[in-house]
């Protein structure tokens, strides 16, 4: 193999393979990147069994053929080397050779015959929708989502489809974010339901950018591709429990307030608040909510800011980062919290739409 690459066009392909190979593999060859030379084009491919992602980018070939090297180690070549310049790669042996103006390197190689790959399961359903839209969704979903919890259905984010519309819906038991988008099924129409896994989640909150998304679902594998790229993971073999028992209904009290002007007091509030601890009653009452907040030293924080509510005083003490990420999930100038009593989750929503939501659960002081 002998090829010619751009550096501005192939580091981020690189980057993204560096991040999707094992650095701590079963395998070594899973650490690997696969670079496989024919036709013109030149494909990458790096898995670690759960994920995988696989690229291809047209480009001069001198020698076709296909080897594998550490995926780490080649992208940070590629990283440190100037810009905008021409870099050779040559297969001689057990070596890739690299060259570019007066650098040389050498990268040990392993035979790509040996390289696995995922195999996605038979396709149930299948589809289209906007990479904008799916990644704010995915954005939004991964708030919630928990992290090395026991119950590892809960490390990830349950993709649903019904008709035309997919949801993605995260929680780790103190809140829940989800978020709606069209998508328009191919083929038979049906319902689905699945899991994707924190790696996966976190991968495609960097790969997808824009463009449309063609997306297969099966029972056991996702696989998501653009004009130049195809990602696949392997699914949470789980059943997610049902989020919708946790979707306040009917709660009767509303509260509107600024979005800026409530993160900026949560954040204030945060200052004095427990690191263990990081809590803050909020106290609504006509015309605005009261924040406090006091950590172990007695040290006190109380914040009022305005906001359009009418109705009983409420008293309910709250995590204080969960409530600021609620500035994050939301875009609309103002905030909707609309609550029932001390006891009972609040939830975050636009004053006109509830798309996205975000509900958090009360703590105990």
């Amino acid at each position: 193999m002998k090829i010619h690459l751009e550096r501005e066009r192939i580091l981020p392909i690189l980057s993204a393979m560096a991040s999707i190979a094992n650095r701590r593999p079963i395998q070594p060859i899973l650490s690997h990147v696969l670079l496989e030379s024919r036709e013109g084009k030149i494909r990458f491919l790096a898995t670690d069994l759960e994920v995988q992602l696989a690229a291809q980018m047209e480009t001069p070939i001198d020698t076709p053929g296909k080897t594998t090297v550490p995926a780490r180690k080649l992208f940070e070549i590629f990283r440190t080397l100037p810009e905008n310049v021409q870099i050779e790669l040559k297969q001689e042996g057990e070596h890739l050779r690299i060259r570019s103006g007066n650098a040389r390197f050498s990268l040990h190689t392993l035979p790509a015959e040996q390289f696995p790959g995922l195999q996605p399961g038979e396709t149930r359903l299948q589809g289209h929708c906007e990479a904008e839209s799916f990644h704010t969704a995915l954005s939004v979903a991964s708030i919630s989502m928990a992290q090395n919890d026991a119950r590892f259905f809960l490390n990830g984010v349950l993709v649903e489809i019904t008709g035309q519309q997919m949801r993605l819906v995260a929680t780790d038991g103190h809140r829940l974010s989800l978020m709606h988008i069209p998508f328009v099924q191919e083929g038979a129409h049906g319902s689905y339901q699945g899991i994707l896994p924190r790696k996966a989640v976190l991968e495609l909150l960097r790969l997808v950018a824009s463009g449309n998304l063609s997306l297969c679902f099966s029972d056991t594998s996702f696989v998501l591709e653009t004009a130049d790229q195809q990602f696949s993971c392997k699914l949470v073999d789980a059943k997610y429990p049902d989020y919708r028992r946790v979707i306040p209904v009917g709660h009767p009290s509303k509260a509107h307030v600024q979005r800026m002007g409530f993160k900026n007091a949560l954040q204030q509030i945060d200052i004095v608040s427990s690191d263990k601890n990081p809590a803050a009653i909020l106290v609504f009452q006509d015309g605005e909510i009261t924040l406090r907040s006091r950590n172990e030293e007695q040290e006190e924080a109380e914040i009022q800011i305005p906001a359009e509510f009418h109705g009983e005083k409420v008293e309910i003490a709250f995590n204080t980062r969960y409530l600021m990420d609620s500035a994050q999930i939301l875009e609309d100038e103002d905030i909707q919290v609309s609550i029932k009593d001390g006891s009972s989750s609040a939830m975050f929503t636009g004053p006109e739409s509830d798309n996205p939501l975000y509900i958090v659960m009360p703590i105990r002081l």
